[in-house]
């Protein structure tokens, strides 16, 4: 199975490059570059989510981090 890559501030996203950190708070994601992507609180929480920021992202072209216009 093909996984979906997208830039995330020039450098490729993908669910598999993704650190998931679980503390007992939940769990936090980085980016493979050290961005934060955000804090969950379970591993399956954070998966989905970042999932869905990603197939998200792909559609505007992969980027991350602007600000979409209201």
């Amino acid at each position: 199975m093909k996984e979906k890559v997208v830039s995330c501030w020039g450098y490729p996203l993908a669910l598999s490059r993704c650190n998931f950190i679980n503390t007992e708070w939940g769990t936090v994601v980085y980016s493979q570059c050290g961005d934060f992507l955000g804090r969950y609180e379970t591993e399956s929480a954070a998966y989905e989510e970042v999932k869905a920021m990603i197939e998200e992202r792909a559609k505007t072209g992969g980027l991350i981090g602007y600000a979409e216009k209201i």
